[in-house]
């Protein structure tokens, strides 16, 4: 029976920690709105680019699709990346319609944001075991997070 309670009590304590997470992240969000730091679509968008291959660079609508948002909404997020100096955007070398996204060289050598240094340290704490379980819960709250309407 007490071995019971133990394994309650942790999964008590898991879910409670879930909520505190998200809490923290809803209020991480609005500090850095109201500084108009990176937000997450940025961050993404900034994956995106950094990750397309030389032969297939990003475009505006890749970009869009990829996010799963409007070319409305592309416009005004390339115009935030490159008053940041983060990409350069340039005519697409085989189609005069189209522009390519890249990351500026300042953006490619600049450290990781704050929170992923932070996280990256606090991950190292973990051995690799710990890591795995970890990131099988973490895996498994993103696809639950995802089914949900």
């Amino acid at each position: 029976m007490k071995m019971n309670i133990h394994v309650r009590t942790a999964k008590t304590d898991l879910v409670a920690r879930v909520d505190e997470l998200r809490r923290a992240e809803a209020q991480l969000a609005r500090r850095l709105a109201a500084v108009r730091a990176p937000n997450d679509t940025d961050r993404e968008a900034m994956r995106y680019i950094v990750d397309a291959p030389d032969d297939a660079p990003a475009t505006p609508g890749g970009l869009a699709a990829h996010l799963n948002v409007s070319t409305a909404a592309i416009t005004s997020l390339l115009r935030r990346l490159q008053e940041r100096g983060q990409i350069v955007v340039a005519p697409h070398p085989d189609d005069a319609r189209s522009k390519v996204l890249r990351a500026s060289l300042r953006d490619l050598h600049s450290p990781a944001d704050e929170l992923t240094q932070r996280v990256e340290a606090i991950a190292s704490e973990f051995t690799p075991e710990q890591t795995e379980v970890v990131g099988r819960f973490l895996r498994r709250l993103i696809e639950e997070i995802g089914e949900i309407p």
